[in-house]
């Protein structure tokens, strides 16, 4: 099978999607903070985060919903390897396009 370039815009980085080892959600210690996405990379000392938007509603809703995008973005991330000209993947925040968007680089 060919290795096809996909790469992931997380904030101000753009990373190989190939170079992403671990994908993890934060627990936010007060309700009012978000939950972030955290990817480990290859390469880079740090984890990336990434603001999901979601916040902890107490009942386990906000909870399930940011499980089920960083769910949503293994699953965009194995949509765009089989994109026979690669793929950009980068995290909407606008009302138009939440959740994790695909583009073609072809």
């Amino acid at each position: 099978m060919a290795k096809r370039d996909v790469w992931v815009r997380v904030g101000d980085d753009l990373v190989r999607g190939d170079t992403i080892v671990g994908v993890a959600v934060s627990d936010p210690p007060y309700d009012w903070e978000t939950f972030k996405i955290m990817l480990k990379v290859t390469g880079h000392r740090d984890h990336l985060w990434l603001d999901s938007g979601v916040c902890d509603d107490g009942q386990g809703a906000g909870r399930e919903q940011v499980n089920a995008l960083a769910d949503a973005f293994v699953d965009t991330l194995a949509r765009g390897a089989a994109m026979p000209s690669g793929a950009l993947i980068r995290f909407g925040s606008g009302e138009d396009d939440s959740g994790w968007v695909l583009s073609s680089l072809g």
